[in-house]
């Protein structure tokens, strides 16, 4: 029999009638210390100066944020004690939410109604197996393999009903040391007579770190086929697919484990960056926008999953050679951008603003309209009254890489300098800085200034065909880069200076080279240039 009266306990729930038959459940059977939360939000402060014994989370809280997203929570802010039991509670026998609530690792589950025998029951059970067991965690969690191997051994002698649970730690631990011989010893017997989940589960683990690819999908796909509710089982089948060269049946398992849970971001984070890996546009979108309203809910919302979102649609619409489909497609851009408007636009320490006018500059580059992309990116730069250190990290990573995009390198170098001092978490917006960065930026960078620095030079030595070639060549690379563009319109001047007998055409030349940067809120230096060089053909015509 449990005994609740020395036990503190919290129950989250946003139901009064359960409060009251639970309180009423608990207090008969002798609990004294029983704590209640209505919302998430209350939950958290309580647990904040609280420490709890039992923890009975209901899955369904209302809207929002729920139960096992709280238990989540708690566990990563150390909210939970070692000792305390944890139980999600719920009526829905949606398989869904059953797995999703199972991933993160409950010490029970347990469906409404429910009577006062069946929870003692489990409780006794589960405070038995976490008491019978605690010294082996601990001694994993200090990393002391070969203590926790010793403890495995004396449970597997010393407690029958525990012993398949403590021959699969054991493997694991053999698995933690790479010792995978003696992981596989143990695991096969296990498995021969039926397909037991967490033996397979570890030895097609072990079979995947051995890099023995074909035996671990063997083991899991068996697991699969007569367990199909296995998450971890899909992960490391996954990757033992994509690890063997299978990209197709990796994606697929992917997708299929995030179909079938719910609530859970990790999966459709798999699932977009592989589908990222092998370009599979649409894949990515739909997983995207998974992954953008699950963490709206979430307790770490973040606009980086916007970003993402966005920048996804923009990918799919640039492989539409049709123009007008990819437009068709691009108007997803907008219509989020205004749904957003109401949800990460509320964040105050978020600049949705000027997020919102650089994406839709983006727009213009996947529609083939460069000039009117930096003119957008180069007026919200310039009406951003931030400090490059202030600006957020989502605002500062997109206004970066649009600088990149077209081609303003020396603009982007000190919004890059400020990223580099910037923890990026999310995956996949590390994954898209590095592609725009690192030796590809270096050497597309080197190749822009090899023709610029030439320019240059012949422009210095007064050889001005010469210079005017190199700076074409230049612009060939990076159509829209300022700098380009005013040392070419410089060559024209000093072209016409020498009053040639083309100077029609060459004036015609110097006004469209500048075209190219009216309407935009140059760098102060730049914009200084343009004003000189317009001068100067001012003088030429004989207007000044």
């Amino acid at each position: 029999m449990f005994h609740y009266h020395d036990k503190k306990i919290l129950i989250v729930d946003d139901q009064k009638a359960f409060h009251v038959m639970l309180k009423a459940m608990l207090t008969n059977q002798g609990a004294k210390n029983i704590t209640f939360a209505d919302t998430i939000d209350q939950a958290v402060k309580i647990t904040k100066v609280v420490k709890f014994d039992i923890y009975l989370l209901d899955y369904n809280l209302g809207s929002g944020k729920n139960g096992v997203q709280l238990l989540d929570y708690l566990k990563k802010n150390n909210q939970i004690p070692d000792h305390a039991l944890c139980f999600i509670i719920t009526g829905d026998s949606n398989k869904r939410m059953v797995l999703t609530a199972i991933e993160k690792s409950p010490d029970d589950y347990l469906m409404k109604p429910f009577s006062p025998v069946q929870l003692s029951t489990r409780l006794t059970a589960a405070t038995h197996r976490k008491v019978m067991l605690h010294a082996i965690y601990k001694a994993i969690s200090d990393k002391n393999y070969e203590l926790a191997i010793s403890l495995c051994k004396q449970k597997i002698d010393q407690a029958p009903e525990y012993r398949n649970l403590c021959k699969n730690l054991l493997a694991e631990i053999y698995i933690q040391i790479e010792n995978f011989q003696s992981a596989d010893q143990i695991l096969k017997p296990l498995i021969e007579l039926r397909p037991l989940v967490r033996p397979c589960i570890s030895l097609g683990r072990s079979y995947f770190l051995q890099k023995e690819y074909k035996k671990s999908i063997e083991v899991l796909t068996r697991l699969i086929k007569d367990a199909p509710l296995q998450m971890e089982a899909y992960r490391w089948l996954a990757r033992s697919y994509k690890s063997d060269g299978q990209l197709n049946n990796a994606l697929n398992i992917l997708t299929q484990a995030a179909n079938t849970t719910h609530h859970s971001i990790e999966r459709h984070q798999e699932v977009a960056l592989l589908a990222n890996e092998m370009e599979e546009y649409a894949v990515m979108l739909n997983s995207y926008y998974s992954i953008l309203h699950l963490s709206r809910s979430s307790f770490y919302p973040d606009p980086c999953h916007l970003a993402n979102y966005l920048r996804s649609i923009i990918n799919l619409a640039k492989q539409e050679k049709d123009i007008g489909e990819r437009k068709h497609i691009l108007k997803k851009v907008s219509s989020a951008l205004y749904q957003s408007r109401f949800e990460e636009g509320k964040n105050k320490d978020f600049n949705f603003n000027g997020f919102d006018e650089i994406y839709q500059a983006n727009v213009h580059l996947a529609l083939n309209e460069p000039l009117k992309a930096k003119r957008r990116i180069f007026n919200t730069l310039k009406n951003t009254h931030q400090a490059v250190i202030d600006f957020d990290t989502t605002f500062l990573i997109e206004s970066s890489l649009s600088l990149l995009d077209i081609g303003e390198f020396d603009e982007a170098e000190p919004l890059l300098e400020e990223l580099e001092q910037r923890h990026i978490i999310d995956p996949t917006t590390a994954i898209n800085i590095k592609k725009h960065t690192g030796d590809l930026l270096t050497q597309r960078i080197e190749n822009f200034k090899g023709y610029n620095k030439a320019g240059i030079e012949f422009f210095t030595a007064k050889r001005y065909q010469e210079a005017l070639d190199s700076f074409e060549r230049a612009l060939i690379l990076e159509p829209l880069n300022s700098g380009a563009i005013l040392n070419r319109a410089q060559v024209f001047i000093h072209m016409l200076q020498e009053k040639p007998a083309n100077k029609d055409e060459l004036i015609t030349q110097f006004q469209s080279s500048i075209a190219l940067l009216n309407n935009t809120h140059l760098p102060e230096m730049h914009a200084e240039r343009l004003n000189a060089l317009r001068h100067e053909l001012k003088k030429i015509k004989g207007v000044a």
